[in-house]
């Protein structure tokens, strides 16, 4: 069971793997027309440490609720592409049992932190 302070550590792979994240995003087929290029780099991130199969409805509201909010505050592509390939690490790391309530919630709680703090980085990565 991971912790609290694997939290950043988990980013920061994100973070180094995120070109192999965009490509695989950008070759993933999905039959659900609603999974936009942000939807399926959730469920890449997602991939890393629970089954895609196992990505339900549930996993896609979170996610689509994240993104709106993402887009009203204006954040440019490569921080919300990015935003949505950790939220979708938390979601599956949850979905397998590797985090409790409490991890993911301070999870989502520090990514907004991680992504200020590697601003110039993260804005940075391709779109």
């Amino acid at each position: 069971m991971l912790s609290h302070s694997d939290i950043a550590a988990e980013f920061e792979r994100l973070l180094k793997a995120y070109p192999a994240c965009l490509a695989a995003a950008d070759s993933l087929v999905s039959p659900n027309q609603e999974d936009n290029r942000f939807t399926k780099m959730a469920i890449v991130g997602f991939s890393y440490h629970d089954r895609t199969e196992n990505w339900a409805e549930g996993h896609y509201a979170l996610a689509r609720d994240y993104l709106n909010e993402s887009e009203s505050l204006e954040n440019p592509t490569p921080i919300r592409l990015f935003s949505m390939l950790a939220l979708g690490s938390l979601l599956g790391l949850y979905s397998a049992g590797k985090i409790d309530d409490g991890v993911y919630r301070v999870g989502v709680g520090v990514l907004p932190g991680f992504v200020m703090l590697h601003w110039k980085s993260v804005e940075e990565l391709p779109e």
